[in-house]
């Protein structure tokens, strides 16, 4: 994987999340968001909380409210989610104006931080497994995003949240590593499925005696294939709804349902 630095991408990604939040009326920070019990603060105090946390666990090195992942899938997933309302809750009592401001602050300190850090240290990704640390920035960059969009969707008139996005081709890319990870169906080593989002990139999953591997590339003679919009991808890559029209799986069925199970995002 060739190390695709994303630092740039944050700042840029930040700066919209602030000139959005800006603009907004008291009545819009009150809106409900297509993230489940949570409203535009919310998920604005959410993300405060992201940086935060990056702060604390990865400058400071402080490690006392890192959540355990248990062997269970489904209680670190409820222990997460718990951990997040508690800290949504809390936060409900400040104000749109100090929600900015400690996102702006909180962003130039991680900002200083990044700029320290080696790329290439190693790091995990829940959804993907081990993972150098630019992968894992990667990660973090797709959630601010999806959480912004979030936000943007539910402010914005209706179609708005469907224009071109900047960005969206490195959150498809970033999320199609969870394809290798994810991808369990089994099948003769040498198997390949193809992957297309057009406009944006195809890639190849290749079984092997290990596991599956993910390589960009068109398949010469794929079992199954998964193409589809880039709208209709990042929401399906992290179970939000979209245009079944804008998804099409071709091949043994076998193969091509269980592309239809894998997330970007911890689910």
């Amino acid at each position: 994987m060739p190390v695709v630095d994303v630092r740039g991408s944050l700042s840029a990604q930040r700066g919209r999340l602030l000139g959005l939040l800006a603009r907004l009326s008291d009545a819009q920070w009150a809106l409900p968001t297509a993230a489940p019990r949570w409203s535009v603060k919310d998920i604005a105090v959410h993300l405060l909380d992201v940086d935060l946390c990056w702060l604390a666990r990865d400058r400071d090195q402080d490690r006392t409210g890192i959540i355990a992942v248990p062997s269970d899938h489904e209680q670190f997933v409820r222990g997460l989610a718990q951990r997040n309302q508690r800290w949504v809750d809390g936060a409900r009592i400040l104000s749109p104006r100090l929600i900015t401001d400690i996102l702006r602050w909180a962003g130039e300190q991680l900002d200083a931080h990044l700029g320290t850090v080696d790329l290439a240290a190693p790091s995990s990704v829940y959804w993907a497994g081990e993972m150098p640390l630019w992968f894992d920035l990667a990660r973090e960059f797709t959630e601010r995003w999806v959480h912004y969009r979030q936000i943007q969707e539910a402010v914005a008139p209706a179609g708005h949240g469907e224009q071109p996005d900047e960005y969206l081709p490195l959150v498809l890319r970033t999320f199609l590593w969870g394809f290798p990870h994810q991808y369990q169906a089994p099948a003769p080593a040498g198997t390949a499925i193809a992957v297309e989002v057009p406009g944006i990139g195809t890639w190849t999953l290749t079984s092997t005696a290990t596991g599956w591997t993910l390589g960009e590339g068109r398949a010469a003679t794929p079992a199954a294939r998964l193409r589809m919009s880039g709208e209709a991808a990042w929401r399906l890559l992290t179970g939000a709804g979209y245009d079944a029209r804008q998804v099409q799986l071709s091949g043994d069925p076998a193969l091509a349902g269980p592309l239809l199970r894998v997330r970007g995002i911890i689910v």
